[in-house]
């Protein structure tokens, strides 16, 4: 697959703190990917440093060929900050056939995306109002349309869907999806609704503390845990537990379920079931764990993965 933003060794700092920490990607044309972290990670910045606004310490990246931050990469990219800003004296048609046309767009292309992508968001009846008076959710929408407007091949989101209701979510989301089918849009979004993130996403990328610590598709990530863990409780869960530590069987004890890691499943079941019914205990509960990327993201940051 055709790789349409590569960073190589990327490292910000901002005065003595370190921001980012020797970041590597190579993301590939016609996928969504997520960007995941706690506040303070580095998420934010890798976006900007993406995006040409914050200038690497050291290392490089580049946007089909072209480095960060020179006009032929910005061309290609739509960009969505946390929070937009806009201008308090336009309305939102204004505004978004303005910054069409700064995107080089004539004034009669920019006026055609503006409505077209008006419609499709559902603001027509707000198009002539201040964006400066809208709601948080409303200006999301307008952010996004601005990012859309001169057809980019690639979509850089802080945060789209926060604050929004949950009808403005799905449509966001619809819209990505179809963004990435029809015109093989590449879309880089961070956030913080991993529920929603991990029904859209092909691809995570976690970062903590400047460093990303997951860079891998999705399925893949998933799977790995999954693979590898399974859940058991039984009438005599102080037993079982004392037999797993006698048979060095890496476990945690969570909500009185044991959550057990193992490299083979089906011994590790055989094993279970024949200290349970050897000992005559009852075994409630013996099944594979299914995590979500939510789960998944609190059990690295609290460190048990």
């Amino acid at each position: 697959m055709e790789k349409i933003i590569e960073a190589n060794h990327i490292n910000k700092k901002f005065g003595k703190f370190k921001a980012l920490n020797d970041i590597n990607l190579a993301l590939e044309k016609g996928k969504i990917y997520g960007i995941i972290g706690p506040n303070g990670a580095g998420k934010s910045t890798t976006l900007s440093t993406i995006m040409g606004l914050v200038l690497p310490s050291s290392g490089h990246g580049s946007i089909k060929g072209h480095y960060f931050g020179l006009v032929e990469a910005k061309a290609i990219i739509g960009y969505v900050p946390e929070f937009p800003s806009f201008y308090s004296d336009m309305s939102c048609l204004e505004y978004l056939v303005y910054m069409g046309q700064l995107a080089n767009l004539s004034y009669d292309e920019s006026l055609t995306s503006s409505l077209k992508w008006i419609r499709e968001f559902d603001l027509q009846e707000h198009m002539l109002k201040k964006v400066t008076k809208f709601s948080t959710g409303m200006k999301k929408k307008v952010g996004l349309i601005q990012a859309l407007l001169a057809n980019p091949e690639i979509l850089l989101l802080d945060e789209p869907t926060a604050n929004l209701d949950p009808t403005s979510r799905y449509e966001i989301i619809l819209t990505l999806k179809k963004l990435v089918k029809q015109k093989e849009m590449t879309i880089l979004i961070s956030s913080h609704v991993l529920t929603e993130l991990e029904t859209i996403i092909d691809h995570v990328i976690m970062i903590n503390k400047g460093s990303v610590i997951i860079n891998q598709p999705l399925d893949i990530v998933l799977n790995q845990f999954n693979l590898k863990h399974v859940l058991v409780s039984c009438s005599n869960n102080e037993a079982l537990i004392a037999y797993l530590k006698d048979n060095d069987f890496h476990f945690a004890l969570e909500d009185n379920v044991i959550r057990l890691m193992v490299e083979d499943k089906v011994v590790c079941k055989k094993k279970i079931v024949k200290f349970v019914y050897e000992n005559d205990y009852d075994l409630k509960l013996l099944q594979d764990d299914h995590i979500s990327l939510d789960k998944l993201y609190q059990r690295f940051m609290e460190g048990k993965e």
